[in-house]
């Protein structure tokens, strides 16, 4: 009988380390405003609230019967955690946007269109890109804006970083910058916030946003393709996009 308690400990034990090692590592990048994320800061530190990317956190959970972990990442350390295998998967991605990681991860299919804009408060519209130069242009630190990079480099269009698009907004407000670049979700979103933003669709930087995979996690890519499919076809995923539109 001992020896059969000492088994049933040592298979409980197994069965609960094993149990407790079911989580979704899910990374959020930390440099994006709402819609995509909304933070409370706590005193341990920040912690993911709402938005598009933490109700996505906790479909793709519920299809992988995974617990979700949310690990919040400044952009510049996107890439380094997917290939080491640090989160298992992040979304609101594309290619483009992380070229360096591109063969190591798996790539969902596209999930929603993702389009930057230019905005601007008041009398201040224009037709094209040219229209910019000289003006103060806010942008968030270590983005990629494929459209208005040369003219940044070139110091046609003055680039100015701030960590989210909402100390831009801000700025914007306070006349401290000319112009700022959004992405069309985001101004959808600030537009009933702030009904004085107007935009601009010079269509730039257009990609169809995906999950990413790391080649290093414990799910199997099968199971990662099954489970966008599913939030795809049975409508959860416009579901999570018609809250924030």
């Amino acid at each position: 009988m001992k020896l059969c308690g000492f088994v049933f400990v040592i298979l409980f034990s197994s069965w609960a380390l094993a149990k407790e090692k079911q989580v979704l590592r899910y990374g959020v990048n930390s440099n994006y405003a709402m819609p995509l994320l909304g933070l409370t800061r706590l005193p341990q530190g920040q912690v993911l609230q709402e938005g598009i990317l933490k109700d996505l956190g906790l479909a793709l959970a519920k299809e992988l019967k995974r617990e979700p972990q949310f690990i919040l990442l400044p952009k510049i350390r996107v890439a380094e955690n997917l290939k080491a295998g640090s989160v298992d998967i992040l979304c609101h991605l594309n290619e483009v946007w992380q070229p360096a990681i591109k063969n190591d991860v798996y790539w969902s299919d596209a999930l929603y269109e993702s389009r930057n804009l230019i905005v601007h408060i008041d009398s201040k519209p224009i037709k094209r890109i040219s229209d910019l130069y000289g003006a103060r242009v806010g942008t968030v630190l270590n983005f990629i804006y494929q459209n208005l990079d040369p003219y940044f480099a070139k110091k046609q269009i003055l680039r100015e970083d701030t960590s989210t698009n909402e100390s831009n907004i801000q700025k914007i407000l306070k006349g401290r910058i000319d112009y700022l670049v959004m992405s069309n979700l985001e101004f959808d979103f600030y537009k009933r916030i702030y009904p004085n933003l107007d935009a601009v669709d010079l269509n730039m930087d257009s990609v169809q946003t995906k999950c990413a995979l790391s080649k290093k996690s414990s799910i199997r890519q099968e199971s990662f393709d099954k489970a966008i499919f599913n939030i795809q076809t049975t409508g959860v995923l416009r579901k999570i996009l018609k809250v924030y539109q």
